[in-house]
């Protein structure tokens, strides 16, 4: 009977110790939970190990495919995470060029996400502004006539009139084409000219009017009567046909998208740069030197004209008006100051003041009634300019 219950304790004891080392095993399983591996006290998780992998190339994530490609960039990450660990205990972050290095790219990160919450969160692109631009340039979105045929060619009419009854006849056109054709380049693939827009270039016709009316007039299959062109005379057969066509709007709708995103956002970031130059007030002393060396009106207006950021061109006209007033540039280069703050930086009140100032100091110059225009409209709807001409045409236009 002792023997038996000492069996039994031995029983319970051995079962608890089984539960305890089936918790710590459970207990082990959850704390690994989502980790991908370990370095001492560091946890490196999966979500880690995924945005890791979710940088990579294509072709760079088929080399990991499957439970051991998975295994095999973990390991690599954990190769990167020693080093690392090694490079930040080895005081190279004090180094100076490597301080250097950190500070540059610390600044191109920076940058980089100012742009992104300036210029880009805020651009909002409606459904109309997508259907105003497909609209506007729907020559952009337009395939041309594209077209497939062969030819039979000679410098002699008379042979193209003989080829053309033996085809009535019943001989093959591509026959004839191969064995006969004086345009030895397409003879050799049974008379083909490929694919061509008839406005376009077409192989060895070159572009002529002439032959590709001729051409636009066949059906498919049908073969033409003798064609005259600037390099001789040709029989043309049709294989194919397919007529200029407009894209759908839903096709071309995410380009539209990124055209005017990029479009807003230079905008965007341009009126940025204008708000915080007025806030800091920065001095360009290389500037200042190329003003003060630059002694001619015309000078200063090319340079004007050649410079890209709006600000900068908006000092050189500015610069052109004060030193001379009374040059036939100043009123253009008045013009041109409200120009860009109006059509470029979008600050309208700047624009009209400047406009207002143009008007008042150069009532009789050229552009003084384009200057009034803009004044009436700048508060309307108009088509977004590109130079004054543009704006002239426009008040062309409202003439009519």
């Amino acid at each position: 009977m002792r023997r038996k219950m000492i069996l039994v304790a031995v029983f319970i004891l051995i079962q608890g110790l089984i539960l305890v080392s089936c918790g710590e095993k459970r207990e082990k399983l959850l704390t690994n939970d989502g980790v991908a591996a370990r370095i001492g006290d560091k946890k490196i998780t999966d979500d880690d190990v995924d945005e890791i992998f979710g940088s990579l190339s294509e072709s760079q994530k088929n080399d990991f495919k499957g439970p051991r490609g998975r295994a095999k960039f973990v390991d690599m990450v954990i190769n990167d995470e020693l080093l690392y660990i090694a490079a930040k205990n080895s005081n190279l972050a004090n180094d100076p060029e490597i301080k250097k290095q950190i500070e540059i790219t610390t600044r191109k990160i920076l940058i980089s996400a100012y742009y992104q919450d300036t210029a880009l969160k805020k651009i909002e692109i409606t459904d109309s502004d997508i259907e105003k631009y497909y609209d506007d340039h729907k020559e952009r979105y337009t395939n041309r006539d594209v077209f497939k045929a062969q030819h039979i060619f000679s410098v002699d009419s008379m042979k193209c009139v003989k080829w053309k009854k033996r085809i009535e006849k019943g001989e093959k056109f591509s026959a004839i084409a191969k064995s006969e054709s004086e345009d030895s380049l397409s003879a050799k693939d049974f008379g083909s000219l490929g694919y061509f827009n008839p406005d376009g270039f077409i192989r060895f016709i070159g572009k002529s009017a002439k032959f590709a009316d001729q051409v636009r007039a066949l059906e498919i299959g049908e073969v033409s009567d003798v064609i005259k062109h600037e390099k001789g005379y040709s029989l043309v057969r049709l294989s194919e046909k397919n007529p200029q066509s407009l894209q759908p709007l839903s096709e071309v709708r995410e380009g539209i998208i990124e055209i005017l995103r990029k479009n807003r956002s230079e905008t965007a970031m341009n009126l940025e740069i204008e708000k915080l130059r007025k806030k800091y007030n920065p001095v360009n002393y290389a500037q200042e030197e190329v003003l003060q060396i630059t002694r001619t009106p015309e000078q200063l207006w090319e340079i004007a004209q050649a410079e890209d950021a709006a600000y900068t061109r908006i000092l050189y006209y500015r610069e052109l008006v004060h030193r001379y007033p009374d040059h036939k540039y100043a009123a253009q280069a008045l013009f041109m100051i409200g120009f860009v703050y109006g059509e470029e930086l979008l600050d309208l009140a700047q624009a009209k003041r400047t406009y207002e100032e143009l008007v008042k100091k150069y009532p009789d110059s050229e552009v003084a009634e384009s200057a009034k225009w803009m004044l009436d409209n700048i508060y309307e709807k108009h088509p977004k300019f590109e130079s004054i001409e543009s704006i002239q045409e426009q008040m062309k236009k409202e003439s009519e």
